[in-house]
């Protein structure tokens, strides 16, 4: 059955009026097919930068069934874009920003270089591997160091933070070491399972920290990834990247590290 069949059809059709309307990109069909159907097709609409640029400055890039007169369809939900965004993505955005582009469709576009614009977006950004990596490691290490103090104290709140992101960070080293990129936190655990490159039993393990933490556990993952690579020099201070990615952010990086 075709996905441009039905109500997305004549959705899509009804957009094709508009000329500020540039294309339509619909999200991540192989994702989808691991999700319930009730959730229904998410799009992104490709608008003029001029009114992409009204709609960041009203905060309104949401798109919502009342934006379609008398064509509204229940079930489809999505994000206005530009092709200046797309252009910002391919040049800096965020691994999560570039991911969201990946097995997207062209549902309709008035672009001749849509195709030419979406490869360039979701290339893995080679130049930054190494860059992120430390950053990586760095937070890998800080936050084992934040469990082991959790177990001690037997905070709940603490213990529960700190696995979460060892897990997160961890996580990146390995998708960072395959150069696949991080979709966002609730692709993560998914990701991992199409790494081709990663430690025997790695996702067992990571389950077993998630459900029920214990110092087993901890060390048996902390161990599993800390020597499954070479990851950074002998003589790299993980410190000093703790610093500026966590305390010093707000100097002048305006994206977290968990977010790059």
């Amino acid at each position: 059955m075709s996905i441009f069949s039905g109500n997305l059809s004549k959705w899509s059709e009804h957009l094709q009026k508009h000329p500020s309307i540039l294309g339509v990109l619909l999200r991540g069909t192989e994702i989808y097919s691991t999700t319930s159907e009730a959730a229904g097709p998410e799009v992104m609409i490709i608008i003029t930068d001029e009114e992409f640029e009204q709609r960041l400055q009203k905060g309104s890039l949401h798109y919502r069934e009342v934006d379609q007169d008398g064509a509204a369809v229940q079930g489809i939900t999505g994000r206005y874009i530009s092709p200046g965004y797309m252009d910002k993505v391919a040049r800096f955005g965020s691994e999560p920003a570039r991911a969201a582009f990946m097995e997207v469709v062209i549902v309709f576009s008035r672009l001749s270089d849509l195709r030419s614009r979406i490869n360039d977006i979701t290339e893995y950004p080679f130049q930054q591997k190494q860059d992120n990596i430390n950053r990586f490691y760095a937070q890998f290490e800080a936050w084992y160091q934040e469990c082991c103090k959790a177990f001690v104290t037997e905070e709940p709140y603490l213990l529960r933070q700190s696995v979460m992101n060892l897990i997160l960070f961890g996580g990146r080293l390995i998708l960072a070491h395959n150069e696949m990129l991080y979709p966002g936190h609730k692709w993560l655990i998914h990701t991992l399972e199409h790494a081709r490159k990663k430690p025997d039993g790695l996702l067992k393990t990571i389950s077993e920290l998630m459900t029920e933490p214990s110092r087993g556990s901890l060390e048996l993952l902390y161990r599993q990834v800390l020597e499954y690579h070479d990851w950074v020099r002998e003589d790299l201070n993980w410190t000093d990247y703790v610093i500026m990615d966590n305390e010093l952010q707000w100097m002048g990086r305006n994206v977290s590290v968990g977010e790059i």
